[in-house]
Order: structure tokens, then C-alpha cells, then sequence
């Protein structure tokens, strides 16, 4: 049975916490959430061997340095790896760099195929992006590439890649945060029923 000198807004306030109680958690539960969004690029630069690991096969150690553009805009590409010219099997790191200084980092598997010129090659590859900065801070997601080169001499090839993949980027804690902040400042300042004084007698 129900206190007589308690109020119904008291009660209807008690059975609004769980209401809020629930909002604040699914905006805590905002920060953990992720969107993952398309990410391609197509670039245009050079690869070139900058190192001889081991002169059988010979496994080698290359370095890209590319421009272009995508779906983030204007980008450089940098990456690195070390292949097996004997099976063309190789794997790396990469870089991409936007207009605005952001990075984000990954890692690639890739095999080399001979083309129908000496000099000519193909690239497939997977790779799979791990962090970087700004926007892509604790990004994640995977992709594929595909590439082309043409050798202009026995250490340097002119060399074209697209890029195609999804990225996963987890929200800013500050956008989190202030989600919270408004709606605890909701519930400080939300409108409070009126009710009648009970009467002592």
C-alpha cells in the first residue's frame, strides 16, 4: 500500500531514472561502437629496391613512394616490404597520408607476377589496416589491392595501385563525452511535475 503522503510525481520521478539510466548507458556503449566506412585510393609513384637480403632467390627489400587521391581526397602512400623475386611472395607495411596530416597504417601480404615483358609486373595483395592519427586513431579493417609496374632499371619500376577496402574507426572520446554531458544536463534541468502540499492535520 502506498504512503498517502507520498506523491504520484515522486513515484513517476523514480520510474524515470530507468529511462535515463538506460540513455546514459547506450551513450557510454557510443564510445565502444564503431562505424566502418568504404575507403579506396588510387596512386601512381615509384617502388624501388633498396636492399638485397639474401642473394639467393634474391630476396629483396622495397620501398613505394606514391600520389593520388580517394575517397578521403588528396593522399600519399608509403610502404614497405620484403619479396622473394624467386616466388614473388612478399609482405610489408604501408602507409597512407591525407591532405590534412592524418595517417593511417597497415599491413599487406602480396604476390608479384611476371608480365608479358621482362620488364613489366603485376601485384595482387591483402592487407589489413592497424591505427594511425587523427581521424584513423584506432582504425582497423582489411582490403586488397591491385598493382602494375614496368621496371626502368634493374632497381627502380614506375608503378600504379588502387586500393579498395573498409575501415573501421572507432569515435573520439571527446564526441562521447559530450554526448554524456548533454544528457546529464537534461536530466538536472528536465521540467519536475507539480503536486499538491499534503495537509498535516
Amino acid at each position: 500500500m502506498r504512503n498517502p503522503l507520498s506523491s504520484p510525481g515522486q513515484a513517476g520521478g523514480a520510474r524515470r531514472v530507468g529511462p535515463v539510466a538506460a540513455g546514459l548507458l547506450w551513450a557510454a556503449a557510443g564510445l565502444a561502437q564503431a562505424a566502418a566506412t568504404p575507403f579506396s585510393a588510387v596512386v601512381d609513384g615509384t617502388s624501388q629496391i633498396v636492399e638485397i637480403i639474401n642473394p639467393v632467390g634474391p630476396v629483396v627489400r622495397v620501398e613505394t613512394s606514391a600520389t593520388g587521391s580517394g575517397s578521403v581526397g588528396l593522399l600519399s602512400y608509403y610502404s614497405g616490404d620484403v619479396i622473394d623475386l624467386a616466388n614473388g611472395q612478399g609482405t610489408g607495411i604501408n602507409r597512407f597520408v591525407m591532405a590534412n596530416g592524418d595517417e593511417l597504417f597497415g599491413s599487406f601480404s602480396v604476390q608479384m607476377v611476371p608480365g608479358a615483358d621482362p620488364s613489366l609486373f603485376g601485384l595482387i595483395g591483402d592487407m589489413a589496416f592497424n591505427g594511425g592519427t587523427g581521424n584513423f586513431l584506432g582504425a582497423s579493417g582489411s582490403g586488397s589491392f591491385l598493382g602494375s609496374g614496368q621496371f626502368t632499371s634493374p632497381s627502380l619500376a614506375l608503378t600504379h595501385f588502387v586500393f579498395e577496402g573498409l575501415v573501421t574507426s572507432v569515435p573520439e572520446p571527446g564526441t562521447g563525452i559530450l554526448a554524456l554531458l548533454g544528457l546529464g544536463m537534461w536530466w538536472v534541468r528536465r521540467p519536475r511535475p507539480s503536486w499538491p502540499r499534503p495537509l498535516c492535520g
